[in-house]
């Protein structure tokens, strides 16, 4: 079964409006500590009045948010601090698995709906170096102890797989980069480097999440997965 996510953080992301006029391979990292966070608890309601769709900016990284389907619920990129890494329910969503951010303070949670397109633009093409990422709690949660919607915790043959892909002028490259955000019980809990550089020269990256625990309606794992230092160097 499909979930919809109700409640969404009460986040004020202010990023900076500039956008330099230099190559991919010699920019400053987006490490997201340019938004502002509001001291509201992610569980807190947001509500919307209409679709909406707002990219905010980091380095040359302009990150996608999509407030889908009237207003319900966030897909794409939210910018949180937050270090618990308590699980309740699906208001815990915006937590790393790590607990805080790779480096610095902040960092994006993305939760892919299946349905809006996910991506992050690039204000320069080139090539992109790599990024960090790592599970949120929420999909952590569902894998180790199972729920309503997945089933029984993860065993041997589970899997649930990030590819992350890019396109230049509109056209998508021929190369995707695969990471497997778990395989059987191995479970990434810690923020992982990820190496972007065989999708070539890009100027949009974009993000698919699947895996085995998959019915009528998609992906039953939650879709969620987190992202800090995009464009980094290992």
């Amino acid at each position: 079964m499909k979930k919809s996510l109700f409640f969404v953080a009460a986040l004020a992301l202010t990023f900076a409006a500039c956008t330099p006029n230099y190559d991919v391979e010699d920019k400053t990292v987006a490490t997201f500590e340019e938004a502002a966070i509001s001291p509201a608890a992610p569980e807190s309601a947001m509500t919307f009045t209409t679709d909406t769709l707002a990219f905010l900016q980091s380095g040359i990284y302009q990150v996608q948010q999509t407030v889908a389907y009237g207003g319900t619920y966030v897909t794409g990129g939210v910018v949180t601090n937050i270090t618990s890494t308590d699980f309740k329910d699906y208001t815990d969503a915006y937590k790393s698995a790590a607990g805080g951010a790779h480096a610095g303070k902040n960092y994006v949670v993305w939760y892919n709906d299946g349905f809006t397109p996910n991506v992050i633009k690039l204000t320069a093409a080139g090539t992109v170096p790599g990024m960090y990422v790592c599970n949120n709690v929420y999909a952590l949660n569902s894998m180790k102890n199972g729920d309503a919607y997945a089933g029984d915790p993860f065993g041997k043959d589970d899997w649930f797989k990030l590819t992350i892909g890019g396109s230049l002028n509109g056209a998508a490259v021929d190369a995707t980069v695969d990471f497997y955000l778990a395989q059987g019980t191995d479970i990434v809990t810690e923020w992982t480097y990820v190496d972007l550089s065989a999708l070539g020269k890009v100027d949009e990256l974009n993000f698919t999440l699947t895996g085995s625990r998959t019915g009528d309606w998609g992906l039953n794992t939650p879709a969620y997965f987190c992202i800090d230092d995009l464009g980094a160097k290992k």
